[in-house]
């Protein structure tokens, strides 16, 4: 045998070797599958890691239509590993849609939700079109408030299941935290029983003082499921057979809960169990696990000072606290929160604070009306914390006053703006939405019943294009206005009489061959014969002056 020849079957022989490779190795994409994207039984490993500081895990709030905000508060320190998770119901996997996500103000990639067909490696889509998307947003993370907006298009249902965060940032004040963030879109049904997140790695178990498990669901409804850790079952206070609940609430199909796992912690092979039951449906979307080195002392926290700007109606406003540390040790992993008349409307997560330092820490408040409200910051209002002084968690509580500079906000349901009808009448309706409840609402300057958010009134119309305005006025003295143009084929002796068509307009000049529905012509008579038989004639002469 030749060299060159040997030379060559070696060749072939490598190749062949790197197509049985590639044929046996199953790369990890998020391809659609009925039964689970990446895997239909198991998340898959997106981060794990340590910090000196912690890991911010926040979201909610159930399936509703977008745009869709979601309200985060990050704690102080660096950003160092961020991942924005949006989930989305399809409603099929047949047909495409789009999903745009503006976070902390900058507009991240839209992407293309593509069903059976989606390949996008970000994105997790199974069942009958359950999305669960993640995004990237490590630079775009700060401390402090930060929104999230979705809005999602296209032939898809598009409602919005919730959106998570899960931020892990430095904090030279706090401990070391050991975390593993585990992402992915198993379903669980009746021929795909359960799922695992695994968290891979030895463990010093005297080493780590705290740890917590969060999972995340979609789809969840009233019947049982179960979530085990290390074969030890988990319970949501007292409930253990009901773990994926949608929060006690059918509407809204998600769930974000975090459990106490540091008993059960092992050297090795540590992994959660997603348990279907008897749910329909079931698909746990994320499991992220912390564990703690910190060690509780004698602290005692304090709301030293409340900062209240001037707080208005419909918008978002930032109030900001001062958390002291009074006590003899540092205190660890805590949060406060923003109560307004009686009801948490912010919360605020501290990773640590030593003793006799401060912190300030802001919380974003949208008042939903104006007028006098009670406000107080409560800092460890979960009573997690072993103090020296229980008693001592909030401020005086501030009566405010909210100012409404909002307008209301008007939608004309019907007519269609440029609607053609042959009819001298029209029901037009609509909502009006405001943040005060005296509104007054007028059709073509005449005031009008309302219901609720409702309103619809009777209009006359003439002949020919019509204008329909309608305008609302709160309490507040805040107006709006809008409008429609619909346009009457029906002549009446009150349109004749009555001179309502728009100023400088008569009915021949409305036609338009281009709005759908109108087949209306206007025969040739008088001047205007006259006018096309000369114009004809012209023509027809300066063609055979061309010739």
């Amino acid at each position: 045998m030749t060299y060159r020849k040997a030379k060559q079957q070696v060749t072939i022989l490598n190749i062949l070797l790197a197509m049985l490779l590639l044929f046996f190795i199953n790369p990890v994409l998020a391809d659609y599958n009925y039964d689970g994207s990446p895997y239909s039984d198991q998340l898959k490993e997106a981060k794990h890691s340590t910090v000196t500081g912690g890991v911010y895990i926040d979201g909610g709030h159930g399936l509703e239509n977008a745009p869709y905000t979601q309200s985060f508060n990050v704690p102080g320190g660096t950003v160092e590993w961020a991942r924005l998770y949006v989930g989305v119901w399809g409603g099929t996997n047949e047909r495409p849609g789009t999903i745009d996500v503006t976070f902390n103000d900058i507009e991240l990639e839209t992407l293309t939700l593509e069903g059976k067909d989606d390949t996008n490696p970000d994105v997790y889509c199974s069942g009958s079109g359950v999305y669960w998307i993640g995004y990237n947003v490590t630079s775009n993370t700060t401390s402090g408030p930060l929104d999230a907006v979705v809005t999602t298009s296209g032939d898809i249902d598009g409602r919005v299941y919730g959106i998570v965060l899960v931020a892990v940032y430095e904090d030279l004040d706090g401990k070391e935290v050991e975390y593993w963030v585990n992402e992915g879109n198993p379903n669980l049904h009746k021929t795909n029983e359960e799922a695992v997140a695994e968290f891979p790695g030895t463990i010093k178990l005297d080493k780590f003082t705290v740890g917590r498990l969060t999972a995340v669901y979609l789809t969840g409804d009233k019947s049982n499921d179960y979530l085990y850790f290390n074969d030890e079952t988990l319970c949501d206070g007292d409930n253990c057979d009901d773990i994926a609940n949608s929060m006690n609430n059918l509407m809204t199909k998600f769930d974000i809960k975090t459990f106490d796992v540091i008993d059960y912690l092992a050297e090795d092979e540590n992994k959660a169990t997603f348990d279907r039951g008897n749910e329909t449906s079931l698909h746990p979307v994320l499991a992220v696990l912390t564990l703690h080195t910190q060690e509780e002392g004698d602290s005692d926290l304090t709301v030293s000072n409340v900062a209240v700007p001037t707080l208005y109606a419909g918008i978002s406003n930032t109030i900001t606290a001062t958390i002291e540390n009074i006590g003899k040790d540092a205190a660890y992993s805590f949060q406060a929160a923003l109560y307004v008349d009686d009801e948490v409307v912010s919360t605020a997560s501290i990773s640590s604070l030593t003793t006799e330092k401060t912190r300030d820490v802001d919380f974003n408040w949208k008042p939903d009306h104006d007028g006098e409200h009670v406000l107080w910051v409560y800092v460890d209002h979960k009573d997690n914390k072993i103090e020296l002084n229980e008693i001592n968690n909030k401020n005086l509580p501030m009566i405010v006053n909210v100012i409404d500079f909002t307008p209301p906000e008007i939608t004309i349901d019907k007519p269609l703006d440029g609607e053609i009808v042959d009819s001298d009448t029209i029901a037009i309706s609509g909502t009006v939405e405001d943040t005060n409840d005296d509104i007054t609402v007028l059709v073509n300057g005449a005031k009008i019943d309302t219901s609720g958010t409702t309103w619809s009134s009777p209009v006359p119309l003439v002949y020919g294009y019509n204008k329909i305005i309608v305008s609302a006025i709160d309490g507040a003295n805040n107006s709006a206005t809008e409008f429609v143009l619909v346009k009457s084929l029906t002549r009446t002796k009150r349109g004749a009489d009555s001179g309502n068509i728009l100023p400088g307009l008569d009915n021949l000049d409305l036609i338009d061959d281009n709005v759908p529905g109108n087949n209306t012509s206007s025969p040739l008579t008088g001047p205007s014969v006259i006018l096309s038989i000369v114009l004809l004639a012209l023509a027809s002469w300066f063609r055979r002056g061309a010739t």
